[in-house]
């Protein structure tokens, strides 16, 4: 017993000493760059009033209020580049991005340090800024870790961006990435913290192609494949007990089209999970997906709408782990914009939870929001 302790406290130190060779290499290439630089520094606001009603259960009814400043700082010199981002709200506080990126050429960046899982398409266009999304909810399958999202958001490691241009006018990017992946935790995945590094990491590994037929247009598809190793803290909860790790492995399709006055968003996320347990495990697969469309009724004024749904879903004991988890939403909305970069936006929504059984738990959403961008 005593030698598999050893054996497995030897096996998770290699994610501490990644995180250092990550942190350590961003440092030197910091000190090697000498060429003249360029910063921007912007802080995304926003408060939300959110209530939950017509609930299947009671306890799900309630009124809450949330503001959120969330800090993003950019430097570029010739070849060099970091990102930061802080995040604080009324409910928590945390390093979201912290990288580094060195530039081969005018089409290949090499990142290191924290960044956005790159399988996640919501995650990758809007980040942490509410002002820059339309709508004020994301969708379940794009949720962060800490709000029961079923796939990684965060990942410590490398990340590769090449860029080619197939002809004139259109462009196509690759993008690979390796790092940490998350760790599950009582009902939730944890993503490794730069800022209180603890083992228990595995492999994240993840690959994503996007064509942009037109390199001046947002208009975008793309696909995107994804291997996450993730270790479960077993003693965390009751739930985990006989659950020692989660093979899972995504395939995703996603575009982004906009045609005059219209703009359709949508993703679909096939599932492989393999549950390890003590005694055995666990095979299942399903899909996720959403469909968002958006409509510019006038200069400033936006109504959008939101689909949300599964395939499979219902019955995941994977799922069943993440019991806030967003199983399905049908989502009205409309969006004030105002001034030079200010948003008022108000959604309703039927929604439900994927629950602890088969059977979700369903209530309605109202949400109103103020979002701006300064300077």
């Amino acid at each position: 017993m005593i030698r598999k302790r050893r054996s497995a406290s030897c096996r998770h130190r290699w994610p501490i000493r990644l995180a250092r060779t990550v942190l350590l290499a961003a440092l030197w290439f910091s000190q090697a760059v000498r060429a003249d630089s360029q910063h921007d520094f912007l802080v995304f606001l926003s408060a939300e009033r959110f209530e939950t009603f017509s609930a299947s259960e009671p306890e799900l009814e309630g009124l809450s209020n949330r503001a959120t400043a969330d800090f993003l700082y950019v430097y570029n010199s010739d070849r060099f580049r970091v990102l930061g981002e802080y995040i604080w709200s009324d409910s928590e506080s945390e390093l979201e991005r912290l990288k580094m990126g060195w530039e081969f050429d005018e089409q290949s960046v090499l990142w290191f340090g924290r960044f956005h899982a790159i399988s996640n398409y919501w995650t990758t266009e809007y980040h942490h800024g509410q002002y820059m999304q339309t709508s004020i909810s994301r969708p379940g399958l794009e949720q962060w870790e800490d709000k029961s999202g079923p796939m990684p958001s965060h990942i410590t490691g490398l990340w590769l961006e090449k860029d080619f241009s197939p002809n004139a006018r259109s462009s196509l990017s690759l993008g690979l990435a390796a790092g940490l992946a998350p760790k599950f935790v009582e009902d939730q995945l944890v993503p490794f913290d730069v800022l209180e590094p603890e083992s228990g990491q595995d492999l994240s590994i993840s690959t994503r192609l996007v064509l942009r037929p037109d390199a001046l247009s947002t208009n975008q598809v793309g696909v995107s494949l994804a291997h996450n190793d993730i270790a479960v803290v077993s003693e965390s909860s009751p739930e985990l007990a006989d659950l020692s790790a989660i093979r899972q492995t995504t395939l995703g399709i996603f575009s982004n089209w906009q045609l005059r006055d219209w703009r359709l968003s949508t993703h679909w996320v096939y599932f492989d999970i393999d549950m390890k347990y003590f005694d055995g495990s666990v095979r299942e697969d399903f899909v996720l997906g959403y469909l968002q469309t958006e409509y510019e009724a006038t200069e400033d004024w936006t109504i959008f709408g939101r689909v949300e749904v599964g395939f499979g879903e219902d019955s995941s004991r994977y799922l069943q782990l993440l019991p806030a988890f967003i199983a399905h939403r049908h989502m009205l909305g409309v969006r004030w914009d105002f001034a030079a970069s200010h948003g008022l936006t108000l959604e309703l929504a039927e929604t439900s939870t994927q629950g602890t059984e088969s059977m979700h738990d369903s209530f309605k959403e109202f949400r109103l929001q103020w979002s701006a961008v300064f300077p």
